[in-house]
């Protein structure tokens, strides 16, 4: 009994270890496994987010693009949907100057491809004699390539072969004919080759692209994917060093090209888009949009804006094109990278990942070249619902009558005008004889509604700010500006000084400025200099009249008339104010005096400038542009 009692005791203790090693053990694989996938998260987190622009497309579509690097060029297939983005590396071709083609029959002009018509020579052929085998891996398919051009080689035919990646599968494909009669003639000329290895004619497909050499017209490789994946192209590394995608335009290419082939009513060709991540994609808007010589603050800030429009504007054209964004003004300006310098790479790399945003999502940051010295709203500008962070703003800080086309006047004749305004496709009659400013956007300048006069009386209301600019768009850079027939007195402002840490001291130089703790204060009014205690409203003069000012918004200073500053606005603005008169050449012409370019909603791209050169940081100046909203890392915002 006591054997047998300690054999049970010892039984108890074997399975006591092993239980305890069996939780031990998945624990340890718990741990392992938690590690795995936080590994596998933190990959996810670095890998760039891509963005695709759409560079040819619709009707600008081609037969063929060129695309030139130095070394050659490393062959994907690209997926590019809503949600995902990858490549898979399938081919190589080394050579430094292609052409993707559609497949078929093509014709040539220097290095322009066309669809042939039999008006001219046939360079490259649709039809194709083709391997029967399959091959799943690229070295079996290089493998018989070689055995057919050793048998190529032994029957002195100059067909030339190559390598085809046809839905999933390579293949190997032999010379180009313009039909499959020719491509069977061609067999006949290799007939131990047919004797040994089984060829089928392939003729052109409408979803395929073929790699060609646009100087001998060779082909170098073929794809099709049945629309599925895109074709796309890298440039390969020289010596370890980054090369990049160049067009005939001479501007290069960050990431990959992706050709696809696009098919409408009037129009067939290949559809060129660029595959990035986003950050290289910012480096290429922000030297097109501004100059990559501006302040590095500004760089900042104007990365940031990109950045917020970008990520918040992503699938924007993808139902209609099957990409992010355009490289149009109707998107944002992108040409390639060949305009960032170290600047502009430094301020993206700053301010990477962050975005503005409203506490509960990213933002579209709109932008125009100027704003003359207030914002518009985008409601009043566009339509559609109430943006908090896109309404009229006074801006006094942007030196927009030292900037081009920042302050323009203009000149034309009623028919002249009514002319135009029917080319836009408005009812109008033959002259105008008045125009009518009826309302503003809020309390900006910007002209919300507009009517115009016909000789007979008729009356055309246009109305919506951006609608009023691009009606008139030959005579006035923005809807920011005031009209008048025969003659036009107009103001406008030049920035004196800009202090940026806030309003000015209560003396500066020659102007004084108000506090409402001063028992009085001296205010040029209509009776000359007088020391008078404020109260809601005081009477100044002006240089040509006199002027009613709420005390809280005082913008006329004493001592120089004209000259005046914002008693509590930061950044502190000295501004003189300049009254012209403007005489048409004929009495009967209308004259437009205007301040800023663009359609003015949100954030001046001058605007930024300027308080850059005045010492603002970037996170100074997009609050100043957008003072209810905060920066954030966009993959903090769902």
């Amino acid at each position: 009994m006591k054997n047998k009692q300690f054999w049970v005791k010892v039984m108890v203790w074997i399975l006591a270890v092993l239980m305890i090693g069996s939780c031990a053990l998945v624990l340890f694989q718990a741990c392992a496994l938690s590690t795995a996938a936080a590994e596998v998260e933190t990959v996810a987190e670095e890998a760039p987010e891509y963005i695709t622009v759409g560079l040819m497309y619709g009707s600008d579509v081609t037969v063929g693009f060129e695309t030139v690097t130095t070394v050659g060029f490393s062959v994907y297939a690209v997926t590019a949907t809503r949600t995902e983005r990858s490549f898979e590396e399938i081919y190589t071709v080394d050579i430094p100057k292609i052409s993707v083609v559609c497949d078929g029959n093509l014709s040539q002009t220097a290095y322009t491809y066309s669809i042939y018509d039999g008006t001219k020579s046939c360079v490259v052929g649709g039809y194709h004699l083709e391997v029967a085998e399959d091959f799943e891996k690229r070295e079996d398919a290089d493998a018989m390539l070689s055995t057919v051009k050793e048998w190529l080689n032994k029957e002195g035919s100059n067909m030339h072969p190559f390598i085809a990646y046809i839905n999933g599968v390579y293949k190997v494909r032999v010379s180009d004919c313009s039909d499959a009669a020719r491509a069977e003639n061609k067999l006949a000329t290799v007939p131990n080759m047919a004797a040994e290895i089984e060829f089928d004619v392939v003729e052109p497909s409408k979803t395929a692209l073929t790699i060609v050499d646009p100087e001998t017209n060779v082909i170098y490789f073929e794809y099709d994917d049945g629309g599925n994946r895109a074709l796309g192209l890298s440039a390969m590394d020289k010596e370890g060093k980054k090369q990049y995608l160049k067009t005939p335009a001479n501007r290069l290419y960050d990431g990959i090209f992706m050709y696809e082939r696009y098919i409408a009513d009037t129009v067939s060709g290949v559809a060129l888009t660029n595959m990035l991540p986003l950050e290289d994609y910012i480096a290429g808007v922000v030297p097109y949009e501004i100059s990559p010589s501006w302040p590095y603050e500004a760089l900042r800030a104007f990365a940031i804006t990109v950045r917020s429009y970008t990520v918040q504007n992503k699938n924007r054209h993808y139902t209609s094109y099957g990409f992010d964004i355009c490289n149009t003004t109707h998107c944002q300006v992108y040409r390639g990278i060949g305009s960032a310098n170290d600047n502009v790479y430094k301020a993206v790399e700053s301010t990477k990942g962050l975005v503005l945003s409203d506490g509960k999502s990213i933002v579209t940051t709109y932008y125009s070249s100027s704003t003359g010295g207030y914002t518009s709203s985008a409601k009043d500008t566009w339509g559609g619902d109430d943006s908090p962070y896109l309404v009229p703003t006074y801006t006094p800080w942007e030196r927009y009558s030292e900037h081009a086309s920042g302050l323009w006047v203009s000149e034309v004749s009623g028919t002249e005008l009514a002319a135009y305004l029917q080319s836009k496709g408005y009812n109008i009659g033959s002259e105008i004889v008045d125009i009518k400013i009826n309302e503003f956007s809020g309390d900006s300048p910007y002209v919300y509604s507009i009517t115009y006069t016909d000789a007979g009386g008729k009356q055309l209301t246009i109305t919506r700010c951006d609608k009023v600019r691009t009606s008139i768009s030959k005579y006035v850079n923005s809807a920011n500006f005031v009209v008048g027939k025969g003659t036009l007195t107009y103001e406008y402002d030049d920035v004196v000084d800009i202090d940026i840490n806030g309003t000015y001291s209560s003396t500066t130089g020659n102007y004084s400025t108000v506090s409402e703790e001063e028992e009085t204060v001296k205010v040029l009014t209509a009776n000359g200099i007088e020391e008078v205690k404020p109260t809601k409203n005081v009477y100044v003069q002006k240089s040509d009249d006199v002027a009613r000012i709420s005390l809280d918004t005082l913008q006329i200073a004493t001592g120089m008339s004209g000259y005046y500053y914002n008693l509590n606005s930061t950044p502190g603005v000295i501004l003189h104010r300049i009254t012209e008169t403007v005489e048409a050449a004929d009495e009967n012409n209308f004259i437009f005096a205007g301040k800023g370019w663009g359609h003015g909603v949100g954030l001046s791209q001058y605007g930024i400038y300027d308080l850059a050169v005045a010492g603002a940081t970037a996170e100074q100046i997009l609050l100043l542009y957008f003072p209810s909203l905060s920066l954030l890392d966009y993959h903090e915002v769902k």
